[in-house]
């Protein structure tokens, strides 16, 4: 991810004539990988691939974008034992630069913040014990967007990339009390999405 990084800084300063400017809004669905620790009530390895759903938008102007995405995404994991959930929201504000040269092929290393709100629901089919955590963070989103877009402005693209969060490893709380747990995780989280929408041009409009 630090080639994303790095690919934004260094291209930002040679921007070349590219007079597009307009809107791209369309439909996310992707995965999200997250690693737990081996502390919840229910003995399954907290090892997660969730489903996630959403919409953004994005506006983009001589190279330039700034974006939003709304996510929810789920994953849940089982066996004899128990079962462990992980649900979340999360609200992504990002900023992003066109290296293409190419009209059709867009290639977009972006940079942005995450609100994240997770919450983790675990269960013991042994016990009958059960857990109702929660635990939000504000995350930095580093990300590298892929997209061709049509002659009659619809696009299809795959963006991809990590989410880290700034706190690092924090604590989660009881959702129903708002108590402590005692129960630490790392939330980093790979991401990967396929986006399918459609591109407002607004330049052929002046």
């Amino acid at each position: 991810m630090i080639i994303t990084l790095v690919l934004l800084v260094s291209t930002t300063g040679r921007a070349q004539e590219n007079k597009e400017s307009g809107i791209y809004f369309g439909a996310i669905v992707g995965t999200r990988y997250n690693q737990l620790e081996k502390h919840f009530v229910a003995a399954v390895d907290p090892e997660l691939f969730s489903f996630s759903i959403g919409a953004g938008s994005a506006w983009t102007k001589n190279n330039f974008l700034v974006g939003f995405e709304f996510l929810y995404s789920n994953g849940e994991k089982s066996n004899a034992l128990g079962t462990v959930q992980l649900t979340g929201f999360s609200n992504t504000l990002w900023f992003g630069y066109n290296i293409s040269k190419n009209n059709r092929w867009k290639f977009e290393p972006n940079l942005g913040l995450v609100l994240i709100n997770n919450q983790l629901i675990a269960q013991n089919k042994t016990t009958n014990s059960f857990q109702n955590v929660t635990n939000n963070q504000l995350m930095g989103n580093l990300g590298i967007n892929v997209k061709a877009v049509g002659k009659n402005g619809l696009f299809t693209g795959i963006k991809m990339g990590y989410m880290l969060p700034f706190a690092g490893e924090t604590e989660w709380e009881n959702k129903v009390e708002g108590t402590k747990t005692g129960l630490n995780d790392h939330l980093g989280t790979f991401y990967f999405q396929l986006n399918l929408g459609g591109f407002l041009d607004l330049s052929k409009t002046k």
